[in-house]
């Protein structure tokens, strides 16, 4: 993923509660029992003050002398966990965006300052995960997401989620997998479709491709508008990959019945059907592939070579003259020279012979000639043409 993976970007849950009135929510737990000292319950109140007047360079002055001066009282957990609140507020201030991460450093040392006194600080511990997470220390983000699942009295699913894409960004996939793993031990019904689109993504880097197709089959079934159709094209790309012929043809011909008018999932049945040497099948898929989509030169080319293989050699004709008209080559030429002569076409056949032989010295469209002019009785001309091939082979070998 790194910020982006697969053309799918994913948003990382974090949770950051920046409160003003004492430790919130699951702080409430264990060490929030601890008694702030009248001191420090004086300037925390002083500080949330100014924090509410929009001034939080004060308030964050105020509380970094009152913690330097070491008095009793002011080492107290909440008052780092404060500072850290907002010194990571102000990191997210539009006008502060140049001194972002350095901001995020210092809130990250004031919540380390924070658990360290009080470990079992669930909040402590995600709010200092979001600090380094925004400081991109990806490998420390995971940890403290654990940390705050861990010590949390009703640990939330996005924790772990957390951690496992924290780790997945700090480029540790078989970490990111074992979270993910107690994450759907854990919590089996939280797995949502972006979950699922993350640990498929995780999985692939790990090259555990044959343990991520479960959950590439939830997403090409259950996603809808565009990232559908690419699940649906990752998934028929894996039974390929994998070997799974047997699974990519069903697949695809089911995608060619549900969405009959996608011309990619024609080629996809076509070159599936080729790669077995199902040749009628294989051309069947080609030639309704190009009523939806102009076909290129080479898949003209394609269906040309394969109806003269079929012995369809009229058809074969059409698709070869649609097909080199721009840029023909010698063996261009003599395919189409050959289909004509195939389906009797005796004119067109020799035409674009004399059109071949008039930009290439190839003896293939000679010998080619010889026979269409054997079929119809032009003896001479036959003679001609090998006097012409000999005294090519008799200068090829000078």
């Amino acid at each position: 993923m790194r910020k982006q993976c697969f053309g799918v970007i994913f948003f990382l849950i974090l949770v950051l509660v920046l409160t003003s009135n004492g430790v919130a929510g699951e702080s409430d737990t264990t060490t929030d029992k601890v008694k702030l000292p009248l001191a420090a319950g004086i300037c925390i109140n002083k500080a949330q003050v100014l924090f509410q007047n929009g001034q939080m360079h004060q308030a964050i002055d105020l509380l970094e002398a009152f913690i330097s001066k070491g008095k009793k009282g002011s080492d107290h957990y909440y008052l780092h966990f404060l500072l850290g609140n907002y010194y990571l507020t102000l990191a997210g201030r539009e006008d502060q965006l140049k001194n972002s991460r350095q901001l995020c450093r210092r809130a990250t040392v004031c919540y380390q300052a924070s658990v360290k006194q009080t470990p079992l600080f669930a909040q402590g511990w995600l709010n200092l995960a979001k600090a380094q997470y925004e400081s991109e220390s990806f490998a420390q983000a995971a940890t403290a997401f654990v940390q705050g699942y861990n010590t949390s009295q009703a640990p939330k699913p996005e924790y772990l989620y957390s951690a496992a894409v924290c780790y997945f960004q700090a480029t540790d996939s078989k970490k990111a997998l074992e979270v993910f793993h107690r994450l759907i031990r854990a919590h089996p019904e939280a797995i949502s479709l972006s979950y699922k689109e993350t640990l498929v993504h995780i999985l692939f880097s790990l090259e555990s491709h044959q343990q991520a197709l479960p959950y590439i089959k939830d997403l090409a079934k259950e996603s809808r508008g565009p990232k559908k159709k690419q699940w649906q094209e990752i998934l028929l790309h894996q039974y390929l990959s994998l070997n799974m012929d047997q699974r990519a043809l069903a697949y695809a011909d089911f995608l060619t019945q549900t969405d009959p008018l996608d011309p990619k999932w024609w080629k996809a049945l076509c070159h599936i059907h080729l790669n077995n040497q199902r040749v009628h099948q294989g051309l069947s898929a080609l030639i309704i592939y190009g009523y939806l989509a102009p076909m290129t030169r080479e898949e003209q080319m394609l269906a040309a070579d394969l109806y003269l293989f079929l012995n369809v050699p009229a058809k074969a004709a059409r698709f070869y003259a649609n097909a080199i008209t721009a840029a023909p080559t010698p063996d261009s030429i003599l395919r189409i020279s050959q289909a004509f002569a195939m389906a009797h076409d005796q004119e067109n056949a020799l035409a674009w012979i004399e059109k071949g032989l008039a930009q290439y010295q190839d003896p293939r469209l000679l010998k080619l000639k010889a026979h269409v002019l054997y079929t119809r009785g032009d003896l001479q001309k036959i003679a001609d043409i090998h006097d012409q091939l000999k005294f090519y082979f008799k200068s090829e070998t000078k």
